[in-house]
């Protein structure tokens, strides 16, 4: 029975093709020409500005503090008809209370690996209970450690985003975190070869530290966590900068000749920072308004690490650009095979004896095809079962072993060392840490953790040493001091 090819078949037929095609040109697709609605949402204060063919077009910006979904649907509604927008497409540059920024180390191991731990890492950070949306993205890896930058924001306030698209018509193409801005800037600093470069951006209160190469590419971002004590902010921005070159330092071969600053000055200034810093800093060369940062919020490259845009979402008007496309081209082919038909018919009428000719020359080619590949099959099978048998490799076990122990090691603890070496045919396991508890949940604690390692997939065979070691350790302090204190331990192990 024959299936009719409809407009939904088209689309379940070609989807892998028009995934991968919209991988490839959706950046230059959207960046031609561009127009767009760019809107700010920071700490509630709602900004737009419409953007037609490279041109700013008119701006906007609402009274009062934006709280509630609503509102914010409502306020996107009259930013269209405030600055006269005509187009589809949306960027939004948001910065809420409620958003988590984390500057993490790992040990180097591929991202297969990385990447549950991670998953682990925001659901321990995060303050709510909902399902979280994280993005992250590597930055200078040096010494065996891995920097990474994480944003962690509800899950439910990007579907909140897209569906309000939805309802307004709107195509969501940029969806960044106020990071992304600072880091956007490191590349239009000028930066000789074999140097690197630190811009100290203080924007909206947000403290941010954001070291870049020589070629403008982020190498580490952290932000200033607020502190509520006595010491100066430009005291603790200076030892923030200090530490930040140190580490540079000792994780390259780069030199970092002059520091920036980008903030305004009646909230914090250069000379404020300079007398704890060696290091020139000087003024960032542009005194931005908030118009010029909606500019660069829209035209950012929609593929950069922290565009939290869901990748279906940007995929969507190219998918159906390209659906659109196919089908039109084939009802063009069953429309031009219809009129062809009778054509052929009438030729193959004619050349009757012809056809049977080349019909019987075709199936004895066929066959001989079918014996070639069959021939073929059976040396590639060989081919594979010779090198199955000749050849020897050692798995690697160091990243899955990691990333196992990331699933299994308590929230009390905190790992200092951990240490796999391969002898001959046996792997020696040092695990170092402490955990803060008392000594009898921490007994339980590591006895439960040398369970998981002694029968789980690795089958690590543990030393007993370590419940000795945890018993030696005592304390002269109160009672309640004592149930707080923070014991070590060691575990030693090896497993074949």
């Amino acid at each position: 029975m024959a299936v009719p090819f409809t407009t939904t078949s088209l689309k379940k037929y070609f989807r892998p093709t028009i995934m991968n095609l919209a991988d490839k040109f959706q950046h230059p697709f959207l960046h031609k020409r561009l127009t767009v609605l760019s809107i700010s949402l920071v700490n509630g204060r709602f900004k737009a500005m419409s953007i037609i063919n490279d041109s700013i077009h008119r701006s906007w910006e609402k009274p009062g503090v934006i709280l509630k979904p609503e509102a914010l649907r409502q306020a996107i509604a009259d930013a269209i008809h405030q600055t006269q927008f005509s187009g589809i497409y949306l960027s939004l540059l948001v910065e809420d209370p409620r958003f988590i920024s984390r500057t993490l180390q790992f040990p180097a191991m591929e991202l297969t690996d990385l990447l549950p731990i991670l998953e682990r890492k925001v659901q321990q950070e995060k303050t709510w209970d909902e399902p979280a949306a994280w993005r992250y993205h590597l930055g200078i890896q040096g010494r065996g450690k891995q920097n990474i930058y994480l944003e962690i924001w509800p899950q439910s306030f990007l579907d909140e985003i897209i569906r309000m698209c939805e309802e307004l018509g709107l195509q969501l193409r940029q969806l960044a975190p106020l990071s992304a801005l600072s880091e956007s800037q490191v590349k239009s600093l000028p930066v000789e070869p074999g140097n690197a470069t630190i811009l100290i951006s203080m924007l909206e209160g947000k403290i941010m530290f954001v070291a870049g190469g020589d070629d403008g590419t982020p190498m580490m971002t952290r932000h200033l966590a607020p502190a509520h004590d006595w010491v100066p902010l430009g005291e603790r921005v200076g030892t923030e900068v200090n530490r930040t070159i140190m580490y540079l330092i000792q994780q390259t071969n780069l030199t970092i000749p002059q520091i920036w600053f980008l903030g305004k000055e009646e909230q914090l200034t250069p000379a404020e920072i300079q007398p704890h810093v060696s290091t020139p800093i000087l003024p960032f060369p542009v005194h931005p308004d908030w118009k010029f940062w909606l500019w660069v919020t829209a035209t950012l490259p929609i593929n950069h690490d922290t565009n939290f845009t869901p990748p279906h979402v940007l995929r969507a008007p190219l998918q159906n650009l390209v659906t659109n496309f196919v089908a039109a081209g084939v009802g063009g082919l069953i429309l031009l095979g219809v009129g062809t038909t009778g054509i052929l018919e009438g030729y193959f009428a004619k050349n009757k004896d012809g056809v049977q000719a080349l019909t019987q020359q075709v199936q004895s080619l066929q066959q001989d095809q079918q014996q070639w590949q069959g021939q073929l099959v059976a040396l590639q099978t060989k081919r594979q079962w010779i090198q199955t048998v000749t050849s020897s490799h050692s798995p690697s076990i160091e990243g899955p072993f990691l990333g196992y122990l990331g699933t299994i090691l308590p929230q009390q603890t905190i790992l200092h060392k951990a240490s796999i070496i391969r002898r001959n045919t046996t792997w020696e396991v040092e695990l170092t840490g402490s955990i803060i508890t008392n000594l009898s949940e921490s007994l339980s604690l590591l006895e439960n953790l040398t369970g998981e390692l002694e029968n789980g997939p690795y089958h690590l065979t543990v030393q007993p040493g370590w419940r000795d070691q945890l018993l030696t350790q005592t304390t002269t302090s109160s009672p309640q001091q004592a149930a707080e204190s923070r014991y070590r331990f060691t575990l030693k192990g090896h497993m074949t």
